[in-house]
């Protein structure tokens, strides 16, 4: 809002609009006029006004008209407008309330309301501007923020030549509490995890950073996975479960030279193999998610991945995610399209099918998708 504000008086009456911009002169307010609901149109259009003063009755076009292509109008800034009416007129107070005016003066306009309900609205888009220009602020930060959460996104490893991974994460807006990553360990062997940290936005986004962090820092210092997720859990626990957060976490260790996998749950969903062009979701031992209660010990699963053979990993948001009907995607989509699917990496195929599923209905949660697979030949 502009220091001193800026108000526009529209009446076609030369006197009345006369005294009125006088009394707001006199009280050290800035003032145009207009002597038609045209003119009014333009010049606020124009001028772009902290307040209008609207007369109801003039030529040309009313001011319930002006007032409804005003609001009616998404490019022009928030403009409150006081209708004026003669007293009589009620059914003009109900008019122009309707068609968006913020309040309203009766005929003859009484000084002390003039400056009042002016006043009045005036803080009122003083308000509104400070919240739109903090709103500015926030949507800047958290594009960097976004920027800078992409950074904990690995460069996937080579991990061999006939073994792959690819993987991907899309926050629900801005950032999110979602995460995986990919850590090539000294013996050859390649430790990965997906993990769901619960809610989202930029509270989930800044739990998982820490929870990223403390995976990393016993990455090389515990050779069983099923250990290196019960001390992550416990110092998770003692750095978040006071605010109530918890993360379901799929940790596992893969074994290029044999196609060795070693998986382990904390309350994730399971991983789907994919094998021969079907798909079959893989029961794992279930532990609690981390962070719920310290000193847990989860149990440790082993597999192999034959040649041609994939293993996915993703969030709930693949099965959550839901269309403009309420209907979501659930599992058994999940496998249906990697049966009527080509890959690897089928990941990339069911990120699509999901966007299509979803169509023009809002995202409501994070979403991950990593996948390990092996060549066929």
């Amino acid at each position: 809002m502009r220091s001193p504000p800026l108000i526009l008086a529209v009446d076609d009456n030369p006197s009345g609009l006369e005294i009125i911009a006088a009394r707001l002169t006199a009280s050290g307010y800035r003032v145009i006029t207009a002597t038609d609901g045209e003119a009014g149109l333009a010049a606020a259009r124009a001028q772009q006004p902290d307040l209008i003063l609207l007369d109801v009755m003039m030529p040309k076009l009313d001011g319930i008209e002006v007032c409804r292509r005003l609001k009616a109008d998404a490019a022009l800034p928030f403009m409150p407008i006081i209708m004026v009416t003669a007293k009589t007129d009620s059914k003009d107070i109900v008019a122009g309330l309707e068609a968006g005016s913020d309040e309203y003066l009766t005929k003859p306009v009484d000084h002390a309301s003039l400056i009042a309900r002016v006043k009045s609205m005036l803080r009122i888009k003083d308000l509104h501007d400070t919240v739109q220009t903090q709103a500015a602020q926030l949507q800047t930060q958290l594009k960097t923020a976004a920027r800078i959460q992409s950074l904990f996104w690995p460069l996937m490893p080579e991990i061999g030549l006939h073994d792959h991974i690819w993987a991907i994460s899309r926050p629900a807006s801005y950032v999110g509490g979602d995460l995986y990553d990919v850590i090539a360990l000294p013996d050859g062997s390649v430790l990965f995890y997906v993990a769901d940290v619960a809610g989202k936005g930029v509270p989930a986004a800044l739990i998982m950073a820490a929870l990223s962090t403390q995976i990393r820092a016993q990455a090389l210092r515990q050779s069983d996975i099923a250990r290196l997720l019960a001390v992550v859990n416990t110092t998770f626990h003692d750095l978040a479960a006071e605010e109530g957060f918890f993360a379901t976490v799929v940790l596992g260790r893969f074994w290029t030279a044999d196609g060795r996998m070693e998986l382990v749950s904390a309350g994730h969903l399971a991983p789907v193999r994919i094998a021969a062009g079907r798909g079959d979701a893989i029961a794992l031992a279930q532990g609690l998610a981390v962070g719920v209660t310290p000193d847990v010990a989860y149990e440790r699963s082993e597999t192999r991945l034959s040649a041609g053979e994939a293993m996915l990993f993703f969030s709930d948001g693949v099965i959550e995610a839901e269309n403009d009907r309420n209907e979501r995607f659930e599992t058994e989509r999940v496998l249906s399209h990697i049966g009527q699917s080509e890959g690897p990496p089928w990941g990339q195929g069911l990120l699509a099918a999901v966007d299509r599923w979803r169509g023009d209905a809002a995202v409501s949660d994070d979403l991950t998708i990593l996948e390990i697979w092996r060549d066929a030949t």
